[in-house]
């Protein structure tokens, strides 16, 4: 009776749940100390402190809005607010990969067996920066989420205030969902776009009911003033864990002169641009970056059957551009990189399932994709050690692999997998009918 209980489906998901629910609250409770530092900002808003100054753990980065949210676990101790904190990620990580699977399945018509290599594919590359994001306590899968959310019930479920909603409180948090304004302005849900505007405006002043006022509009202030992107901090940046475009290109094109030389460090210039110039092709690809979107938003616009794996496509590009053109992305940051790998792999089982019955280039993509996939997965001290870590920052792989990511979503278009899931369908029936016969 208990081989047979433990031979269920049901019982290995409870074991898996068990174990990842215990996996996570060791983490919260042994770290977190990003989301101390939120959380002590958040003690900080309601005692009328400047949350901007004064924090022992870090500096507060985030909204007010933000601290304001996490005032029902900002008041129990840190190790149990963490625990919580983690316990809402999953939960979110969870709808996350739901998301993705609806879209995926909606759009291609999957077998059990290619549904579960998937899944762990993506798994093995989400599991690093999902492992990071929850260690540090941070607030990028609940961002991930609002802005996946958001679009998704305005594109595919046609819910506009829902979506419009999510997105906005994401917004409000954390500058970045902004880009998703940009998606929907050339999408033509200009609706969604005033209301999500309304809410973002509603969701930075609503504090204001609770906290004094004139104090809050001080804290709004000085947000603005610590995100600013023209902030020098920001122009270049030469601390190794950011893997943003104002990272990686200053790394191969600009001599920072200090550290390097003390250092000894390896050799990674390619050549020195001067400061001004430097400055004016990195803001001319971040536009281009940009406006490169509409090349996936306006392919085949009015010929596409089904809408589903075509969010997915445009989503996945989107947060990788997300990724690069914000300034100051850590490491964490890059969990943004998963919806282009995990549609990645999605294009790589695919031609398995072909036998690689498909032209060199799309072959030469599939395998390059994959090691770059391997590379970004085992980027771990635990895995590769300290040294080899410290290079992979030193050179921004992650950055680069975020940039040659956008050329594979730009080559490997819905409509390709779409076509190779025919055909191996159609391969599949006529396995199956010559077997029969």
């Amino acid at each position: 009776m208990i081989i047979n209980f433990l031979k269920t489906k049901t019982t290995v998901y409870v074991l898996l749940s068990i174990i990842i629910f215990t996996y996570a609250i060791l983490k919260a409770i042994q770290g977190g100390i990003d989301l101390d530092v939120c959380l002590y900002a958040s003690n900080q808003l309601f005692n009328g402190e400047n949350i901007y100054e004064g924090n022992p753990f870090n500096n507060y980065l985030y909204s007010p809005l933000h601290a304001f949210l996490l005032r029902p676990i900002s008041i129990f101790d840190y190790a149990i607010a963490r625990v919580i904190w983690a316990l809402i990620n999953i939960a979110l990580i969870v709808r996350l990969w739901r998301i993705i699977s609806s879209l995926i399945k909606n759009s291609l018509e999957l077998n059990k067996k290619f549904n579960i290599q998937l899944t762990v594919g993506v798994v093995f590359i989400s599991l690093g920066f999902l492992n990071h994001n929850l260690i540090l306590g941070q607030i990028t899968i609940v961002i991930l989420w609002l802005t996946l959310e958001g679009l998704y019930q305005i594109i595919i479920q046609k819910k506009t205030i829902p979506g419009a909603l999510l997105l906005a409180l994401g917004i409000a948090i954390k500058i970045i969902p902004v880009l998703g304004l940009f998606y929907l302005f050339f999408k033509r849900k200009y609706k969604a776009i005033v209301i999500c505007i309304c809410f973002v405006i509603a969701g930075l002043f609503f504090p204001s009911i609770i906290i004094k006022h004139s104090y809050h509009l001080k804290m709004l202030s000085n947000w603005i003033e610590t995100i600013k992107p023209t902030r020098n901090k920001y122009v270049f940046e030469n601390n190794l864990g950011t893997q943003s475009l104002n990272a990686v290109l200053p790394t191969y094109f600009y001599d920072f002169n200090d550290a390097e030389k003390a250092l000894a460090n390896p050799k990674r210039q390619i050549i020195s641009v001067p400061h001004d110039t430097l400055v004016i092709i990195m803001q001319t690809i971040r536009i281009l970056i940009v406006f490169s979107i509409l090349l996936l938003i306006f392919y085949k616009y009015n010929q596409r059957k089904t809408e589903s794996i075509y969010f997915y496509w445009e989503f996945s590009y989107l947060a990788l551009v997300s990724a690069l053109i914000f300034p100051h992305q850590q490491k964490y940051a890059m969990l943004y990189f998963v919806p282009a790998g995990s549609y990645m792999i999605l294009f790589v089982l695919l031609i398995f399932r072909l036998k690689w019955n498909v032209s060199l280039k799309y072959k030469i993509i599939a395998i390059l994709a994959s090691f770059l996939m391997f590379i970004s997965a085992i980027m771990g001290r635990d895995i590769v050690g300290d040294y080899m870590v410290y290079l992979f920052d030193y050179y921004r792989v992650i950055g680069l692999i975020n940039l040659i990511f956008l050329i594979f979503l730009i080559l490997i278009k819905p409509n390709l997998l779409i076509e190779m899931n025919r055909k191996a369908l159609a391969n599949t029936k006529e396995v199956i009918a010559t077997a029969n016969k």
